[in-house]
C-alpha cells in the first residue's frame, strides 16, 4: 500500500445494508479516497486512491441486480459515473454541490 492508495477487505460485508455502504462510500470521498473501478473481487478486496481535496459524491448501489444497458445508458446520460460492480450489483455515483441528489425518483 502506497501513500496514494489504501485496500479495505470484504468491506461489504463489514459495512452492512445498501444505505449504510452508501454511506461509506461518501464519507471515504469527503476524506479525498475515492474508488477508481470496482471489479468481480472489489467484495473481497477494494482499492480506493487519493484524490487532493475531498469531493463530495453521493454514490447509490443500484437495486437492480441484473441492470439492463437502455437503462444504464439514461443514468449516465443524467450524470452518473458507473464505478463498476459489487455483490453483483451496479454502483453509480455523481459529485455534487449543496444538497444531496436522488438516482431514482419516483413520479
Amino acid at each position: 500500500m502506497s501513500g496514494e492508495t489504501r485496500t479495505y477487505w470484504f468491506v461489504p460485508f463489514r459495512v452492512r445494508g445498501t444505505e449504510t455502504l452508501e454511506a461509506w462510500f461518501e464519507e471515504m470521498a469527503r476524506q479525498g479516497w475515492v474508488a477508481d473501478r470496482l471489479g468481480f473481487l472489489s467484495a473481497v478486496r477494494m482499492e480506493l486512491r487519493w484524490r487532493k481535496g475531498g469531493r463530495n459524491y453521493r454514490y447509490v448501489i443500484d437495486p437492480r441486480r441484473f441492470p439492463d444497458a437502455p437503462e444504464d445508458s439514461l443514468i449516465a446520460s443524467a450524470g452518473w459515473e458507473d464505478v463498476g460492480t459489487l455483490n453483483g450489483k451496479d454502483v453509480w455515483r455523481a459529485p455534487y454541490e449543496g444538497a444531496r441528489p436522488d438516482l431514482f425518483v419516483d413520479e
